[in-house]
């Protein structure tokens, strides 16, 4: 799943204002990033195979460190813990936001059980593995893809307030580009090999993150002024 965890991520800064969405898609996202870096030091492994199945060619044959049940919930304490620790001067709420973060993370294992054959593991690779498997219904897929971003769109638009502003060209360029990187990825050709995926993955998850933070930006004490004075 590419399009769930983002709405996943917009749907959590809401609960959350002081979180950035940019430390959102990094956190919703922080298991593939590391399957991406996995796979180039050769910890674990994936091979392309042309329709494995309908929605995506590649077999996952083996990722219980960035993929388990059991290693997303060590993942997702470790990012908690991070965020709690840096080094900042808002510090209010800030175990609620520390919180979320390691939420989000977890939140990945558990859309992605939606999509995948049976393939993620609960702990080691000889573990048992879930996966209900909507990526052999290309159609429910794309449906429970576009569901899960919309939702997080509304919930993100809903909810603004003056400090945390919508800024509707920024969030439709970011909105844009998640679009056509998932259905890119559907209907474009095959990757070369795992090298280029892994390298593109990590590129993607990183660029994907400062745009969300950027399009987030809070407003400014100029803009708040002027919303302070513009007429009601």
């Amino acid at each position: 799943m590419l399009l769930g965890h983002y709405g996943v991520a917009l749907a959590l800064k809401r609960s959350e204002p002081k979180l950035s969405l940019g430390t959102l898609f990094v956190a919703v996202q922080l298991a593939d990033l590391l399957w991406g870096v996995f796979l180039l030091l050769g910890w674990e492994h994936a091979r392309i195979v042309p329709e494995y199945t309908p929605v995506t060619p590649f077999e996952f044959l083996d990722y219980p460190i960035s993929h388990s049940l059991v290693g997303l919930i060590i993942w997702g304490v470790v990012a908690a813990c991070l965020y709690y620790s840096w080094p900042t001067r808002d510090t209010t709420r800030h175990w609620q936001a520390a919180a979320v973060v390691g939420v989000a993370v977890f939140s990945h294992y558990l859309l992605d059980v939606l999509v995948h054959v049976p393939d993620l593991p609960l702990a080691g690779n000889d573990s048992p593995k879930l996966g209900l498997g909507l990526w052999n219904y290309p159609l429910a897929s794309t449906i429970a893809e576009l569901l899960f971003l919309g939702i997080g769109i509304g919930i993100y638009v809903a909810y603004r307030s003056h400090r945390h502003p919508v800024r509707v060209f920024r969030l439709t360029l970011l909105v844009l580009i998640l679009l056509g990187t998932y259905f890119a990825s559907q209907y474009g050709p095959l990757p070369p090999d795992m090298t280029v995926v892994a390298v593109s993955d990590i590129i993607f998850v990183l660029a994907a993150a400062a745009l969300a933070a950027w399009a987030d930006r809070r407003a400014t004490p100029a803009e708040l002024e002027a919303q302070r004075l513009s007429p009601r």
